[in-house]
This record gives structure tokens, C-alpha cells and sequence, in this order.
């Protein structure tokens, strides 16, 4: 049976300390469906689409190459790996530092990970390791978890290394004008720079003003890291990232009589222009929408805006951008709110599962979110009354809710922070007389797509049928 699925993307359930953005005057249908239908809140830890579709198809909380790291250091393989052999070799003979780049966000895995190889190559504690923190999360909100992160490296590394410096990812990538990667490359040569050895203080002075993890300065942390000749580099990273400029600038660095011999490895593959030798490849995920959808055999359409079709095809095939003619995409930047086309195009195609995708998070004012939401409740209008002709599953939810201040009309400055996201499931077969939507994660979201398309699938879903003691007691 043919499922739509509508996102409304940046959209939740407001926290008590939100500024109050929804009410039944401003989205009377969607307040109506709640009302009607199984309604109920999902948890979501992302902050954007793409996140929220690797999470949603891959049906996990971060990134899959967490578990191949984990993977391979459960069967020992990490620590026969040839690039972990020529690293091992080269600390021994070149009597350098190491400097280990690892990029974090806020999954206490990054940890484990990088405490298994820095107590395997220094386990006899002779060796000079340096971390240099490199935040990778474009939410202030995730300070909180980002100390947690940082006092555990701290804590638990260190006997075998010490931290140097913290900085967000943009201080690396090719996109940091030349000026501000040359004024990084002499902190790193001369460790003279902003120094905090509370980074905790730091980050929460970050947190104070807002500011992005990802687009904090370099600050100093611990001496004694300066970059010499002979040093190794190991970038750790999880994703595929371009850092020519900063290869090149370290490796351009004149040290006068002694030759610039510093090497770089890395974890995953990264983007440069010369081979960097890296412990593990990519793979992709034997878990998708792509998968479930050959299994189950049905298809699907995806509408959503131009620039955001490649990275969600990447994800809803498993990690591989593959032109998967069982995914179909067509762009809505045009008809977004053209209630008509959006029917017209449910009417259509023949696929069993057409997922919408709105964002709200481009909007500057409170105004103008209401405007949005209250043009998006006129689409859920129509693709609901177009039901009684066209019979087929609705379900409405959000990836992820926003956290983000706006002004209003009167200039008042107003904190919108949604912490869960609805979702609303429309079938006239499965109601909530007799079902219900257990509380559960945006993980689960396709499932419940799944369960809904195709009487083959048999795995579980946030859908359950109530107990005669639920009805007796709830009626």
C-alpha cells in the first residue's frame, strides 16, 4: 500500500524554556490529525537533514565508521594493519612526536578508539603524543556532551599522551582563508597563543556566545607540542574531509639546515593530492532503505530540494551515491507549497513510498517560521483530503527539532528550542482504537514505512497493537 511520508524538518515538541511557536489556529489540520490520529514524540540527536537520513535509513545513531574501527580492533586486525606497522617503525627510529588529529563530535566511541591504539603504540610510555582536538559538531548545544567527551580523553589517555590544542574542524578544512591557517601553523611551531588549561572554562565561554564548536580558534592547552622536522601526523577522522592547504602548509615549513621530513597518515581515506597512507577504507552499510526496499520489493520517490538530493541518496543507499533506479527524486524547490502540483504528483507515480522534505531552518524571523508552518499545514490539507479518493498511509513527522533564536515583529529576541519531534500516522485500517506508537527514535521512522507498505516485512516497528488491559485502562 502506497505510504507518504512528510518531513517537516527543524519542526518538534517545544521544551517549557521555547519560546511558543504552535498552536491549533496556526497549523489547524496538523493540530486536527493529532487529535484524530496515533500521535506521539520521537527522540532525535541531529541537528540537520543529512544527519537525520543517515540515521533514519542506516538505523543508527552515528557515524558507521565507528563500528568497522570497532570491528577490526575486536578481531585484532587494527593492530597488524601496515599503516600501524610503518607508524610504530617510524616513532622507533625517528625519535619524533606524534601528533594525532582527532576529529570529535559527541560519541564517547571516539574514545575507546583512540585510548586502543595510543595504549598499543605507547605501551611503554616512552613516546611524545600529542592530541590535538578538532571539533567536528555545528551545534552549540552540544557543549555539554563535547566536555564529557574531552574530560574522559583527558582522564583516560592521560599515562600515553597529552592534549595540545583544541579547534574546530574549520581551522583544517581548504575552505580557512590562507591568513588564518598561516596564524594556526606558527601556534603550532611556536605554542605561543591563547592558552586555557581549563579547556572546560574555554568551552564553556564558547557555549556562553553561541558560538559553533566547529568554528573555534585554536587554543593551547598543554606545551610542549611544537611541530619539529622528523614529527608524524595521524589525521583521525571518520569522514572523508580536504585538508591539502594544512598538509601542504606543515609540510612547506623551513627548518633552516634540517630537511622538513614530517609524514602524514590517517584513519579513513581523506581528499589531497598525493597518497596518504590510512588504516581503514569506507564501506557501505548492510543496513538502508535501498536494502529494505529489494527485500520488500517496492519503490520509492524522494522530494526535496536540488542540493540536497546527493548526500540523501548517499545515505539512502547504505553509504554508496549510486544512481539506484528503484530512488526517484524530484526537486520542489519550485512547487514547495504549491498544494495542486504536490497532490498531483502523490496521483501520479506508482511508487510505494514518496517522502516530502520541508526545512524551516532558514527562517529569520518568528513571522516568518509561523508564515512557513502555516503554508506547510495547507499541503498536509490537501494530501489528507486527497485520501478519500486516493486511499493510502500518511505519516508526519520531523528528522530533527531546531534550536535557534530569532527576533520577532516587535524586535524581541525569541529562543526556539524543540527537543523531540512529533510524528502522526494516518491509516484508516490501523487507528488508535486499537494501536498505538511506542516512544522510540527518528531510527525507527522507515520502519514504520516498512511495516505499512508491505505485509512481507517482519521486523518490528513503533507500531503495537494494544492489550485488552491498555484498552480497559485507557479507553
Amino acid at each position: 500500500m502506497k505510504t507518504v511520508m512528510l518531513l517537516i524538518n527543524g519542526f518538534g515538541i517545544e521544551t517549557k524554556e521555547s519560546y511558543s511557536i504552535y498552536d491549533a489556529n496556526l497549523m489547524p489540520n496538523f493540530d486536527l490529525l493529532t487529535k484524530k490520529y496515533m500521535f506521539q514524540s520521537l527522540n532525535s540527536n541531529v541537528d540537520s537533514i543529512y544527519e537525520g537520513y543517515r540515521n533514519m535509513s542506516l538505523e543508527i545513531n552515528e557515524l558507521y565508521n565507528y563500528h568497522i574501527y570497532e570491528r577490526e580492533l575486536l578481531s585484532g586486525n587494527i593492530f597488524k594493519n601496515n599503516t600501524y606497522t610503518v607508524i610504530n617503525s617510524e616513532l622507533q627510529n625517528r625519535k619524533s612526536k606524534l601528533h594525532i588529529f582527532v576529529l570529535v563530535d559527541t560519541s564517547l566511541k571516539i574514545v575507546d578508539n583512540i585510548k586502543s591504539f595510543i595504549k598499543q603504540i605507547n605501551k611503554d610510555h616512552d613516546k611524545k603524543i600529542f592530541l590535538h582536538i578538532v571539533l567536528t559538531s555545528t551545534n552549540y548545544e552540544d557543549y555539554p556532551q563535547i566536555i564529557n567527551v574531552l574530560s574522559k580523553i583527558n582522564v583516560d589517555l592521560s599515562d600515553y599522551a597529552t592534549i595540545g590544542m583544541i579547534m574546530g574542524l574549520e581551522n583544517l578544512l581548504n575552505s580557512n582563508p590562507i591568513t588564518e591557517l598561516n596564524f594556526f601553523l606558527k601556534i603550532l611551531i611556536s605554542e605561543v597563543g591563547e592558552k586555557w588549561q581549563s579547556f572546560k572554562q574555554k568551552l564553556d565561554v564558547s557555549y556562553g556566545t553561541k558560538t559553533s564548536p566547529t568554528a573555534i580558534k585554536p587554543f593551547v592547552v598543554n606545551s610542549g607540542f611544537g611541530i619539529e622536522a622528523n614529527d608524524l601526523f595521524v589525521i583521525w577522522n571518520y569522514d572523508n574531509i580536504d585538508i591539502t592547504n594544512f598538509i601542504d602548509g606543515i609540510k612547506r615549513i623551513n627548518y633552516g639546515e634540517i630537511s622538513n621530513n614530517v609524514a602524514f597518515y590517517s584513519l579513513f581515506p581523506i581528499t589531497y593530492h598525493a597518497e596518504i597512507n590510512y588504516f581503514l577504507n569506507y564501506e557501505t552499510s548492510p543496513k538502508s532503505l535501498a536494502t529494505n526496499m529489494k527485500g520488500l520489493d517496492f519503490k520509492s520517490l524522494i522530494l526535496t530540494n536540488k542540493e540536497q538530493v546527493s548526500i540523501i541518496n548517499y545515505y539512502l543507499n547504505g553509504l554508496n551515491n549510486v544512481n539506484n533506479p528503484d530512488i526517484s527524486y524530484l526537486a520542489m524547490d519550485n512547487i514547495m507549497y504549491d498544494v495542486n502540483s504536490i497532490v498531483n504528483i502523490i496521483n501520479t507515480n506508482s511508487q510505494e513510498l514518496i517522502i516530502i522534505n520541508y526545512d524551516i531552518t532558514s527562517v529569520l524571523t518568528v513571522e516568518e517560521l509561523q508564515n512557513t508552518l502555516n503554508k506547510i499545514d495547507k499541503v498536509i490539507e490537501g494530501i489528507y483530503k486527497n485520501t478519500e479518493k486516493n486511499s493510502y498511509n500518511i505519516i508526519i513527522s520531523s528528522l530533527f527539532g531546531m534550536n535557534k533564536t530569532i527576533p520577532n515583529q516587535k524586535g524581541e529576541i525569541c529562543h526556539i528550542d524543540y527537543n523531540k519531534v512529533p510524528i502522526v500516522y494516518i491509516n484508516n485500517f490501523i487507528t488508535r482504537k486499537n494501536y498505538l506508537i511506542n516512544e522510540g527514535s527518528i531510527n525507527e521512522l522507515l520502519k514504520i514505512c516498512y511495516y505499512s507498505i508491505s505485509k512481507k516485512y517482519m521486523g518490528t516497528s513503533l507500531i503495537v497493537k494494544k492489550n485488552w488491559l491498555y484498552r480497559l485502562i485507557f479507553k
